[in-house]
């Protein structure tokens, strides 16, 4: 588990929703020191906790991990993508990943 991806995740997604740690910790019911020892990289996530995170942010936990899904083997995607760099590629990727987990859920 990449601790450092996680962390830039939530933290991202933190700033996306205008969510405070304060907040999140409230949400995740879990004390607000605990959180902060998370994000800080000197206590790691349970399973539980992570799929709790993903749930207040309505993405997968796959996004949270850092997991992507390579879009350069479609002939479409292939051709958006061209002259982009790896990094540029991923974050459309993560985007995609962040708006499908929030497609799902809204349809669940």
């Amino acid at each position: 588990m990449n601790v450092d991806k996680i962390i830039d995740r939530i933290t991202n997604l933190l700033e996306i929703k205008d969510m405070s740690q304060a907040e999140l910790a409230r949400r995740l019911k879990m004390d607000p020191t605990v959180l902060n020892r998370v994000m800080k990289g000197k206590r790691k996530l349970t399973a539980d906790e992570l799929a709790k995170i993903a749930d207040v942010f309505g993405v997968t936990t796959d996004y949270l991990l850092g997991r992507k899904v390579d879009l350069g083997d479609t002939p479409v995607a292939a051709h958006m993508l061209d002259g982009l760099t790896d990094e540029q590629k991923q974050e459309i990727n993560d985007y995609i990943e962040f708006k499908k987990a929030q497609y799902k859920r809204k349809h669940e």
